[in-house]
């Protein structure tokens, strides 16, 4: 499997998808979904259990990545520890990471990685027919009904765009 079919994503990604009602078609994806070992503790809904039978694999850290890591969260204790692993592993892996939060998106971007969120994961699914547009729409609705906090303006143009 190539670097650019693996995503490495935070937990709140996970979230989203479970409130979508779409965790079964992600993984109809093209892509490796990794996350990193120090976050399945946080994964209690949706439970890692079944994130794990469904497709997702934790990955561990080695331990020098794990000393830059004590690092980091000293630079940046706006970030969890779970989300700068995320960072750490994508960047080790030279993978896509996939977030929910714009604070380790601009730190992503500052280190050069390639990174995504939700509404990007939700047009993949729809290129590769993970789901129907009308699908999409509606799950992307029942993330924003359960708080998913996404720019209004992409959120509308999808809605826009899948429900024509």
């Amino acid at each position: 499997m190539t670097s650019q079919s693996v995503l490495v994503t935070d937990t709140n990604i996970w979230i989203d998808l479970e409130n979508g009602g779409i965790l079964v078609e992600v993984f109809r994806l093209p892509y490796q979904f990794l996350i990193p070992d120090f976050a399945i503790p946080e994964l209690i809904r949706p439970r890692w259990e079944t994130l794990e039978v469904l497709g997702l694999r934790a990955h561990e850290l080695p331990a020098e990545r794990v000393v830059e890591l004590g690092q980091l969260r000293q630079a940046h204790r706006n970030l969890s520890m779970i989300d700068l692993a995320a960072l750490l592993l994508a960047k080790m892996l030279d993978a896509t990471l996939v977030t929910g939060d714009w604070r380790l998106n601009e730190l992503a971007n500052a280190n050069g990685l390639a990174v995504h969120g939700i509404l990007w994961l939700l047009d993949e699914m729809v290129h590769f027919k993970a789901l129907t547009p009308g699908q999409a729409a509606i799950a992307l609705r029942r993330m924003l009904e359960t708080g998913a906090r996404l720019p209004a303006e992409e959120c509308n143009n999808r809605l826009s765009r899948w429900l024509q």
